[in-house]
């Protein structure tokens, strides 16, 4: 009599949904359907494939500072800052045109308001607008709002405050309601017609208009002959008196100076920080920041007028410098800064009226997550994300210690590691968070959030992708496609290729360390199956890895499919006796690389003997 052996139980792990990369749980705590060892994969419709190449659109001579895309009559254009020069470019890329040189060789700003461009180089703003169908490129101090910082002035040099200095004009409009003048000639009073007119301002550098109204209403401009400037005392007198007003109490004289300062014009100019924000959620002003001899102060413009500055809209905030902005969800205004001993690293401001007038009240935050680079705060989804030393965290409101959440767990593990993240660019687009160092790109996916046992935050994180070999100097986004530029000049696009620059997109992605829900014993694989998405064409190379052994199982190509059915690479497959094993697929060629399900079939083969 024989005694038959009862056949080994087959057992069945499987991983499907996989999600996105954990560079920083332990390396067998990581969970199966996330990889801590992946490149250039992405989740674009709910399965991991090849992320897209990028083709270049065009070469400028110098680094790539700024993009934005601007309209005429129906036609876009791109405005590209490259270097010291600012141009024209057709939106096919076939032309370009110098339009603006001399800029500063660094990044900029750009923001779109009230149908100007407004851009911030922290050398001297611009402001560009259409003319007749035309593109005009002007300097902002150099077109700026003329104020009448005083009306009603008399001979005696007073008046009535009216507008405020404008730091980016040089140019006042001073007006004035003519009267006698007593004077007293052999001790006999008599009343003169008044010819002399004191400015509301001395050691100007020039007069530039006198006008005077007339009886029908309109303003005659008065030759410089019929009239001497006192520039140090700021006074002009006529040579024959213009009379009384034609009309009552109005004012008849107006008389537009100009005074010089460097200082007020480059407190706006030297700035490179820019955000929008205004009265009630409105988004009708430009507040700037990023002066290096103001580095703890902000200006604004006045409602719906970016080229009027008015010289007392401007805030003193702490005593370390504004890395930058986040526009809140509650309407409020998050002012950024590092983490540092002596100031707090977030103010609120919110907005309120005082005596009819809108008014910017700040509140203190706390000492907390500081940030580190001005050009990383994005709203992802209304999630205000910005760049700590610690990671990218959400800045969610004034809620005393629990201001920032930390949203970047999975990647933390190398993100935080990387040299000079001061340096660090973002952008928002189509629901995901893109945020390039190093040629390196982190992705945040506003469709996955989880709540990690080690992360140190009761919040969500979000499943993250990481990319390689990107040269990522500065980001823009243009009608659904997402463009940047480079150091050396080139103006790219991310395609729906597998190719950077003619060069074969390489993607990765390798399992954690599988215990196969049995951390004690050891395991045989009897076979491997790996399920393809049924509607993508396919390249990859399969394997598994034991202690230092790779082996390749099997490398497949599915091109020109004609039919939706899932395709499914399935191999006899023995891998003998380990407690840990990984897996990976890989590829490097045209097409992209995709995958679904992983199925494994194992036995349990005993007690594992150890290393």
């Amino acid at each position: 009599m024989y005694n038959i052996p009862a056949a080994q139980k087959k057992n069945y792990y499987s991983i499907d949904n996989f999600l996105g990369v954990d560079f920083t749980s332990s390396p067998i705590e990581v969970d199966k359907r996330r990889s801590p060892n992946a490149i250039n994969m992405i989740n674009n419709n709910g399965f991991n494939e090849t992320r897209n190449g990028y083709e270049i659109v065009e070469t400028f001579s110098s680094k790539i500072n700024g993009i934005w895309n601007i309209d005429i009559n129906n036609t876009e254009i791109v405005l590209v800052h490259a270097g010291t020069e600012l141009y024209k470019c057709s939106s096919d890329f076939s032309l370009k045109t110098l339009v603006k040189s001399n800029l500063n060789n660094d990044k900029s700003v750009g923001l779109y308001f009230n149908g100007y461009l407004v851009i911030f180089d922290g050398l001297r703003a611009l402001l560009c607008s259409i003319v007749s169908n035309n593109l005009v490129v002007d300097y902002i101090d150099e077109s700026g709002y003329i104020p009448t910082t005083s009306i009603a002035r008399d001979s005696s040099g007073g008046g009535t405050d009216y507008e405020k200095i404008n730091l980016m004009s040089p140019y006042r409009i001073n007006t004035f309601l003519t009267e006698m003048v007593q004077t007293t000639i052999n001790g006999e009073i008599q009343n003169n017609p008044q010819t002399v007119f004191k400015l509301d301002d001395s050691n100007i550098t020039s007069v530039e208009l006198v006008e005077v109204l007339q009886d029908n209403g309109s303003w005659q401009v008065i030759s410089s002959s019929n009239y001497t400037v006192d520039l140090t005392t700021g006074t002009v007198t006529f040579a024959t008196a213009p009379g009384d007003s034609p009309v009552l109490g109005r004012d008849n004289v107006s008389i537009r100076y100009r005074k010089d300062s460097t200082e007020n014009k480059n407190r706006i100019n030297n700035c490179n920080i820019a955000t929008l924000f205004g009265y009630d959620g409105n988004n009708n002003r430009i507040f700037v920041t990023g002066n290096p001899e103001f580095p703890n102060w902000d200006f604004h413009c006045e409602q719906d007028d970016p080229t009027y500055w008015p010289d007392e809209n401007f805030t003193k905030i702490g005593t370390e410098p504004i890395i930058g902005y986040l526009r809140l969800s509650n309407g409020s205004l998050s002012i950024h800064k590092k983490q540092s001993d002596t100031d707090c690293t977030v103010y609120y401001r919110t907005s309120n009226m005082l005596d009819n007038q809108e008014v910017f009240p700040l509140k203190d935050g706390v000492k907390n997550v500081g940030c580190i680079s001005k050009y990383c705060n994005c709203n992802l989804e209304n999630d205000p994300l910005f760049l700590s030393d610690q990671g990218v965290y959400a800045c969610i409101g004034d809620n005393d210690e629990k201001y920032a959440q930390q949203r970047s767990y999975y990647v933390n593990g190398k993100l935080i590691k990387e040299e000079n993240l001061e340096n660090a660019v973002a952008i928002s687009f189509l629901g995901k968070y893109y945020l390039a160092i190093n040629n390196h790109v982190y992705i945040a996916d506003s469709r996955y959030k989880s709540y990690p046992k080690n992360a140190d935050t009761e919040q969500y994180q979000y499943e993250w992708w990481y990319w390689e070999n990107l040269p990522i100097r500065v980001f823009f986004s243009w009608n659904n496609e997402l463009y940047f530029g480079t150091d050396d000049g080139k103006l790219c696009k991310f395609n729906y290729k597998y190719l950077d620059n003619n060069k074969e997109v390489f993607s990765y992605w390798e399992t954690p360390f599988l215990e196969l829900n049995n951390p004690y014993l050891a395991k045989t694989i009897k076979n491997v199956t790996l399920t393809l998405n049924p509607n993508h064409s396919s390249d990859i190379t399969f394997g598994y890895k034991l202690d230092d052994e790779t082996t390749e199982i099997i490398s497949k190509n599915y091109h020109c499919l004609d039919d939706d059915f899932p395709k499914t690479i399935q191999e006899k497959e023995k891998i003998k006796k380990f407690m840990f094993i990984k897996f990976f697929m890989k590829n490097k060629s045209t097409s992209k690389m995709t995958f679904e399900r992983l199925i494994l079939e194992y036995i349990v083969a005993g007690k594992y003997r150890g290393e």
